[in-house]
């Protein structure tokens, strides 16, 4: 997804649920690489809990994936349409947007900790007047993104003393992706391009970076996209008519929140002439958070992996 306002998304819509993204909460703990059961993680008694406030999505995510509940998160209801998946604990409130959450109320909550990303640096002063903060970085736009997800989760599990719980879940992600990696290099798999649509000409190509290209990496997958960056989750704004550079690769289609990529794509002289297109070796996956966590890098990689045979048989 473009952000172009990351306070404001309660107009996504959620397109990631449907068939070809099974995964699922039980999909993430560790136990045997072939059985990755017992998610959430055993929690602890309520009274141990600390108060937890997460400001960010990527964030709550992996709270969520962690079985760890916290009293109030940002954009509830909008992180259920658009993540989707695992879903916000009935009991925590909403606390208003990323970008403008409502002190007062966090204030009145009495929480613990706050927990917020790197890129939300300027709430901390008046954050800190209601409870101490921690910064989690993933999306920081240096360094490995895959490997930023994987130290959240370790952080996350300091923080509410479930070290042992954070590295068998991590312990089960990385058997979920050795998987999938296994199956996947049984293919004959040429680059793929990333995208996400914009509008008739324009497009989102994820690049090195961004949560979708660590996961192709742990895939063992090539990115058709080697431009640089330009977007803080890894990714750059381009014309269509830049998909035709690598005339062999395929082209894997983000379905978009707010934007049917079909309607675009129809208007679209540009789309038609593009060898992947013209070859076939185009498919459209559901919609995923490209500014989130493991639970998303993993549930994307799945769906990756079953898109294969639809892309190069």
């Amino acid at each position: 997804m473009v952000i172009r306002d990351r306070s404001s998304l309660g107009s996504a819509r959620q397109a990631d649920g449907g068939p070809g993204n099974p995964l699922t909460r039980r999909r993430f703990i560790a136990g045997a690489a072939a059985s990755l059961a017992g998610y959430p993680l055993a929690s602890k008694a309520a009274a141990a809990e600390r108060k937890i406030v997460s400001l960010n999505w990527a964030i709550s995510e992996t709270l969520y994936a962690l079985g760890i509940k916290p009293i109030a998160a940002a954009e509830t209801a909008s992180y259920d349409l658009v993540v989707g998946q695992p879903r916000t604990p009935a009991a925590t409130v909403d606390v208003g947007l990323q970008g403008a959450p409502n002190f007062e109320y966090i204030a009145q909550l009495s929480p613990d900790i706050i927990l917020i990303q790197t890129w939300q640096e300027s709430l901390r002063a008046p954050l800190e007047r209601c409870a101490p903060v921690e910064t989690i970085g993933i999306h920081t736009g240096e360094g490995d993104v895959y490997r930023h997800a994987c130290d959240a989760v370790r952080k996350i599990g300091a923080l509410t003393g479930r070290a042992a719980e954070s590295e068998a879940f991590l312990a089960g992600v990385e058997a979920r992706f050795a998987s999938l990696r296994k199956n996947v290099q049984a293919r004959s798999v040429a680059p793929l391009y990333l995208v996400q649509m914009i509008d008739d000409n324009n497009l989102t190509v994820f690049s090195r970076g961004s949560l979708f290209d660590a996961a192709l990496s742990k895939l063992g997958l090539i990115n058709a996209w080697q431009g640089e960056p330009t977007l803080l989750w890894g990714g750059s704004v381009v014309g269509i008519e830049q998909l035709a550079a690598d005339p062999k690769a395929g082209i894997m289609l983000i379905d978009s929140p707010g934007l049917a990529p079909e309607e675009a794509l129809t208007k679209s002289p540009l789309w038609a002439t593009l060898p992947a297109v013209r070859s076939g070796r185009f498919t459209r996956i559901p919609s995923f958070w490209g500014f989130g966590a493991l639970p998303t890098s993993v549930r994307f990689a799945e769906t990756v992996a079953s898109s294969l045979e639809s892309l190069f048989g």
